[in-house]
């Protein structure tokens, strides 16, 4: 990332046109604007970001939204639906690096200049907000909140990756299978359940929840139907029944190791 004095400069605005007004009014009632980047920017500033983003863009399930090896060009916020970052093995297995959520900033990395380190695949149909990396560069070196809200994010990320590592290699199955689940009502919910019948969503095929914990699509099936026949969570249909949350929360271990809030302030 280059140094704030060497950063593009932000585009000079003048007079109000009807397509800034719309971009304007787009970015004001974005729902995600209070998770990603855009977050610590002031209304007076939002202008900015409109002018630099690309046209929103939808894509069906299954595309690869960037492929490993490519070049960094565009950064995203996921509007709606959710992203598997990826990464492939020389044996041609794949491993889910972590999921992405509507809200989350994606496809940010440390040398923008090289090649991605990951794929991203759409889970399902997704609505991603563009932001070309020259964009950020200028919004990084013109407003310090961004700057520093983004490293607020970097660090909720590195620590779940950690966590991540812990869970793979250190916990049995079922141990592993619990905390991916409190993991993820978590980040939707921003508190452990503590209510039966909490319900939430859960996209994600018995593959790529196996590639996330280190476990085939058939172990996870039996994992889950464990859980299920204790009667403490149902998968049906990509919606999550908890109904022994209690039982789930002290399966997982994050009484332990507690969890980062991507809410939380920076």
């Amino acid at each position: 990332m280059p140094a704030p004095d060497t950063a593009p400069p932000l585009p000079r605005l003048t007079m109000p046109t009807r397509e800034v007004v719309a971009r304007r009014n787009g970015c004001l009632a974005c729902p995600a604007r209070a998770h990603t980047v855009c977050a610590p920017l002031a209304t007076t500033a939002i202008d900015r970001v409109a002018l630099l983003k690309q046209p929103p863009r939808r894509l069906p399930a299954g595309t690869t939204i960037y492929a490993e090896q490519e070049r960094c060009g565009e950064y995203f916020t996921l509007l709606e639906g959710w992203v598997a970052l990826t990464a492939a093995l020389e044996d041609g297995r794949r491993v889910v690096l972590d999921y992405v959520l509507p809200g989350g900033f994606f496809g940010f990395q440390a040398n923008p200049v090289m090649p991605r380190p990951q794929s991203a695949l759409a889970v399902t149909a997704v609505g991603l907000c563009p932001l070309p990396r020259p964009g950020l560069e200028a919004l990084i070196g013109a407003d310090p909140a961004v700057a520093a809200y983004l490293s607020h994010l970097i660090a909720v990320h590195e620590a779940r990756a950690h966590d991540h590592l812990v869970n793979s290699t250190g916990r049995h199955a079922r141990a592993r299978l619990a905390h991916l689940l409190i993991e993820l009502y978590f980040r939707q919910r921003h508190e452990l359940p503590y209510r039966p019948g909490e319900i939430i969503d859960l996209p994600l095929s018995l593959a790529l929840i196996g590639e996330a914990v280190g476990l085939t699509a058939v172990h996870v099936s039996r994992t889950l139907r464990g859980l299920r026949e204790e009667g403490i969570v149902r998968l049906r249909r990509g919606r999550l029944l908890i109904s022994n949350p209690e039982a789930l929360v002290h399966a997982s271990g994050v009484e332990d190791r507690p969890l980062a809030d991507e809410a939380a302030d920076a």
